[in-house]
């Protein structure tokens, strides 16, 4: 004896069972065109991307217009500086999609009282923030480690860090200790130092090119010595953008 639902199955009309057919035929259609477009999250997950261009899934929203950033920066996440002359500065978190670069968030900021020097051209004493591409380095502050903070390294300084600098050669451009002997710029400073970063200008320690170099809070001057400068509230919103990741700082007047 043949099962119940082989006999339903044989006694549908000409018209339905022409029905279902159609039916099968566009769900394989539907599936076949998820298979070639990809949904975003299969794009970001590498499934149906690629097979036709522009398909590889649609701008993360918390990307806004593109950045325009140096040709020498090379990270995923870049921290545009653009000065405005004197010591005013645009600052611009921009993050990589898709081969361009692309808004995150943006801040007022603040460079040195003497402005943005040339490629080259930063000398130490000058008042001038240098102009290049930088990695991002450590982050510091008298305040304890942010929440904000993801990255590998944070100093909690205290009075007895200083920042050689001036006329030193040894350790020249370093943090050290003065119950060590060294003397230089002190970084127990609020609010200035109550959160910061070092900006790799002059990691070799060059005597004479520059120390100090730091994203720092903003005291209120509207101008630095040569660093850059953003709010508190900011800057922790950078801190919290840059997620642990490689991070350049792009500065150019």
């Amino acid at each position: 004896m043949k099962p119940a639902h082989s006999q339903s199955r044989a006694a549908l009309p000409p018209s339905r069972a022409t029905h279902r057919g159609l039916l099968a035929g566009l769900g394989t259609a539907l599936v076949a065109g998820a298979l070639l477009v990809g949904t975003p999250a299969q794009a970001a997950a590498g499934l149906g991307a690629g097979l036709i261009d522009g398909n590889a899934g649609q701008k993360p929203d918390h990307l806004g217009e593109k950045c325009a950033v140096a040709s020498g920066a090379t990270a995923e996440k870049v921290i545009v500086v653009s000065g405005g002359g004197g010591s005013t500065a645009a600052v611009e978190a921009c993050e990589k999609w898709d081969d361009s670069y692309y808004s995150a968030m943006s801040a007022d900021g603040y460079v040195g009282y003497n402005g943005i020097a040339a490629p080259g051209a930063k000398r130490e004493g000058d008042g001038k923030t240098p102009s290049g591409v930088f990695s991002m380095g450590y982050g510091f502050g008298v305040k304890a480690e942010p929440q904000q903070f993801h990255g590998s390294q944070y100093v909690t300084v205290t009075e007895d860090d200083v920042w050689v600098d001036g006329d030193a050669v040894e350790k020249y451009n370093t943090m050290q200790k003065k119950s060590d002997g060294y003397s230089g710029e002190s970084m127990y400073q609020t609010p200035a130092y109550n959160h910061g970063q070092v900006i790799d200008y002059n990691s070799a320690g060059t005597p004479g090119k520059g120390s100090a170099i730091f994203l720092h809070v903003n005291t209120g001057s509207q101008q630095t010595a040569g660093c850059v400068s953003v709010s508190e509230d900011d800057l922790l919103r950078i801190f919290d953008w840059e997620d642990g990741d490689s991070v350049e700082m792009a500065i150019s007047s």
